[in-house]
């Protein structure tokens, strides 16, 4: 029986929700992805490993808090890279673009060294 490595990280995965769906259709009405399509493949953020934390709930919150603004960006520019196309930032407006699930056992399962861009 093979035991995959455990990566020292925490995981966001970040899902689109219906606001940002709209965003798209304001933006560009021809193209017109479901929801459905939109979550289908959705992005998934390493973030630092809070095992130790002794409340790794609100370490990952807090974590989140600081830096939703990235993960915005990032999320945004994978459809549109003008900015002045983004609407304003805020936290409570990350919030409800994008369903947010948390995961701590993080395996890799590839013997090879990750190759980052």
């Amino acid at each position: 029986m093979e035991q995959y490595p455990l990566v020292y990280r925490c995981a966001l995965a970040i899902k689109p929700q219906q606001p940002f769906l709209d965003w798209l259709n304001e933006i560009d009405p021809v193209d017109n992805p479901t929801l459905q399509e939109l979550r289908q493949d959705s992005s998934l953020y390493l973030i630092p490993d809070y095992e130790d934390a002794d409340d790794i709930d609100n370490a990952i919150q807090k974590y989140l808090r600081l830096n939703y603004t990235g993960i915005f960006i990032n999320e945004l520019s994978e459809w549109y890279v003008d900015p002045k196309m983004y609407p304003p930032f805020s936290y409570e407006t990350f919030l409800k673009w994008f369903e947010i699930s948390t995961h701590t056992m993080i395996y890799d399962t590839v013997n090879k060294p990750i190759q980052k861009e």
